[in-house]
């Protein structure tokens, strides 16, 4: 008699209180939902885009007016992460990408310059040396290890090359292994090389710039006769021998073929003499 009361009387309550079954048995707990932050994220990668892009910016007036400026840095790859940034779409994972890219970019790019600024103090002393600083001011290299680095062809003592991985470095013999003139002639021939492969980076697909001087048949069609043309033009020369050894390609280029490459120098912000 007991129980059943209790339980009549339990049963009133709720009743009373207007609860049914349902509403007195308890829930499972449940966790609220994660916070989207998808959209910030997204606004902070664009911001630091646009810090590194600014930066760079600041940083690329140090190659104003350089004749290697398309080989010290892929400035137009910075034009195509412009126009992925600026896609209505874009969504964070792709903008972190593109702005850690950016970041990477600022920080070579400012290395660069400060090994530039390291190598324009002509530690050798050489004339080699103080040709190729001039030329780049410090953002072409010099090493002189041609004996062992460049291609050698038989018959000749091969003096200095440019290698297709790193246009950046000129491969020299030492000074102190060639007479003075035939210093200035090789070094001017390989850094003739250099700016062949920034045009190279300026026309991609060929059509432009010293292509389209040797496609014309100018330099007998040949980037070596094309150098040895620019050095004799910058130094003023219509001789490959010092008078006891020859040096390039054999060639003398005529005045038509030496204001081409003065007019392709002046395109390249490169020096003639």
């Amino acid at each position: 008699m007991v129980a059943f009361m209790g339980l009549f009387a339990f049963a009133g309550l709720g009743a009373i209180l207007g609860l049914s079954d349902a509403a007195t048995t308890p829930s499972p707990s449940v966790e609220a939902a994660p916070v989207d932050t998808g959209a910030a994220d997204l606004a902070d990668h664009i911001a630091l885009y646009e810090q590194e892009r600014t930066r760079i910016d600041e940083l690329s007036t140090a190659l104003e007016a350089n004749p290697v400026k398309p080989l010290v840095a892929l400035f137009d790859w910075m034009e195509d992460q412009d126009v992925k940034m600026e896609d209505p779409n874009l969504t964070a994972y792709a903008a972190e990408l593109v702005a850690d890219q950016m970041s990477t970019f600022r920080a070579d790019l400012e290395q660069s310059i400060t090994d530039a600024e390291t190598r324009r103090a002509n530690a050798s002393g050489s004339v080699s040396e103080g040709l190729i600083d001039a030329a780049g001011n410090g953002f072409i290299d010099v090493q002189y290890d041609a004996a062992t680095t460049c291609k050698t062809r038989e018959g000749y003592t091969v003096t200095g090359c440019v290698k297709g991985g790193s246009p950046l470095v000129v491969h020299l013999l030492p000074d102190t292994e060639r007479s003075e003139w035939h210093a200035k002639l090789t070094t001017v021939h390989e850094l003739a090389h250099v700016y062949q492969r920034a045009d190279d980076v300026r026309y991609p697909d060929d059509d432009g710039g010293y292509q389209a001087l040797l496609a014309q048949g100018l330099f007998q069609g040949s980037e070596e006769v094309m150098a040895d043309c620019y050095a004799l033009t910058y130094l003023n020369e219509w001789t490959l021998s010092d008078g006891v050894t020859e040096a390039g390609y054999g060639y003398i280029c005529g005045d038509s073929e030496r204001q081409a490459i003065r007019d392709w120098a002046a395109g390249m912000n490169a020096p003639v003499g």
